[in-house]
């Protein structure tokens, strides 16, 4: 991670051309994979309305990691 890029709102900018284009496509919901060890991209999918629905393992050579998928419904959302 770039620390020069904190606080400058680039994911809340990219989260919200992904959103842009997911509504342009009449998506119902967007889901994501997020390390669980990531509690800043948690918390970031969190503020913007993502919750938990499933918990994955991710075998990267001879290490486990956790991926936590988490799914924002778009219906009725603005």
């Amino acid at each position: 991670m770039l620390k020069g890029f904190l606080g400058k709102n680039i994911g809340q900018a990219l989260y919200g051309k992904a959103l842009q284009i997911a509504r342009q496509r009449k998506a119902g919901y967007i889901w994501l994979g997020v390390w669980e060890q990531n509690q800043k991209a948690v918390g970031f999918y969190r503020k913007n309305g993502f919750v938990v629905f499933h918990k994955h393992i991710l075998v990267l050579g001879n290490d486990e990691q956790t991926v936590i998928v988490m799914k924002l419904e778009l219906t009725g959302i603005s």
